[in-house]
């Protein structure tokens, strides 16, 4: 069997020759027909041009393009030829753009969780609506172009970590946490207090807010009294000249460099000769505070002490006089009788 023949057909070296000859002029004319073939695009697309002075990393051909969060087309082609001036080629969807005008805002953004980046298109007030074939120049408005992309975060955050937090930074933060180190104590006694404060408070806080509020009447009065106080060194009549007033600083220059030397002195004099003596009188305190045993049970019986004391007395148009009576026993009555210069006589007692 021929090389050029297969098992069960009829094709023979002229036929063979007839349909290789067919698939090649049949390829080479789709080949031709696909390049020369004009685009057909829909009737709504957009191509707009946006003249930019960088282009965000990661932007290609491709790159979805985004209005508000929604995609209206992707980029068709990046032209970066000239320095500071890139050219990119929008292939947009017309009946989603919303009314977007040519006062757009661009930014470079990453488009999903991954970081991979994508055009954000922003709506701006005013300008024109959007053809085909448009140009949009944003070259000289830099606050309309802004790049976020993944790649500009990470540049930045380098940045930061390079210029800001260096070592006199890190001293500083070192120092400021050991300085509020001292706070700690002062903090730890404002928690005792709330926290005992909650565990005894048996008053609803409306009352002790009233309470607090009549506690602070007191303090307009007070501040009002220290601005008198105040406004009487400049309102007193001996203070009105020179000669006073310097009469009345000497005073206290003297009260500085006469009485207070001498004060001091006296007390050091006094703490040498007497530092002894202190803790005899806290031994004292002691034994006087340890001789009484039950306190409240004191506290009692001197309150019935003094109540009844009182009621012993009345009150008389010449003074408070005691009221008592005294019973004479006979054995008793001729001494008491002599004693106070009292005649005795027969009689009921």
């Amino acid at each position: 069997m021929p090389e050029y023949a297969l098992p069960g057909t009829e094709v023979g070296p002229r036929r063979a020759r007839v349909l290789g000859v067919c698939a090649l002029v049949l390829t080479l004319l789709t080949g031709v027909g696909w390049r020369i073939w004009p685009e057909t695009t829909a009737p709504d697309d957009l191509r707009v041009a946006l003249l930019v002075g960088n282009v965000g990393a990661g932007v290609a051909p491709g790159t979805d393009v985004r209005l508000d969060g929604v995609r209206v087309g992707t980029v068709d082609d990046i032209d970066a030829s000239a320095i500071g001036r890139a050219r990119i080629t929008l292939d947009l969807n017309g009946s989603q753009l919303f009314g977007l005008t040519d006062a757009l805002r661009l930014d470079y953004a990453p488009g999903n969780l991954f970081g991979i980046s994508a055009i954000e298109l922003h709506s701006g007030a005013g300008g024109s609506a959007l053809v085909n074939g448009v140009t949009v120049d944003l070259t000289g408005n830099s606050d309309r172009v802004r790049d976020a992309t993944l790649a500009t975060l990470l540049a930045s955050t380098g940045t930061l970590t390079d210029k800001v937090l260096t070592p006199q930074l890190v001293e500083l933060l070192r120092r400021f946490a050991h300085d509020l180190d001292g706070f700690v104590p002062l903090l730890q006694a404002i928690g005792a207090t709330a926290r005992s404060f909650a565990e005894t408070q048996q008053l609803p806080p409306s009352l002790l807010f009233d309470r607090y509020g009549a506690a602070l009447a007191g303090l307009p009065p007070m501040l009002t009294g220290g601005l008198q106080v105040l406004w009487a060194s400049y309102s007193n009549e001996h203070l009105q000249t020179a000669e006073q007033v310097q009469r009345y600083g000497s005073m206290f220059d003297r009260i500085s460099s006469e009485l207070l030397p001498v004060a001091t002195g006296m007390l050091g004099t006094a703490q040498q000769q007497f530092q002894g003596l202190m803790p005899m009188g806290g031994v004292i305190l002691d034994r006087i505070s340890a001789s009484v045993s039950t306190p409240e049970r004191s506290a009692r019986q001197l309150t019935d002490l003094l109540t009844r004391l009182g009621a012993a007395f009345r009150d008389t148009p010449d003074g408070p006089v005691l009221d008592a009576s005294v019973e004479l026993v006979p054995a008793l009555a001729q001494p008491l009788s002599t004693q106070l210069g009292l005649a005795t006589t027969e009689g009921p007692r």
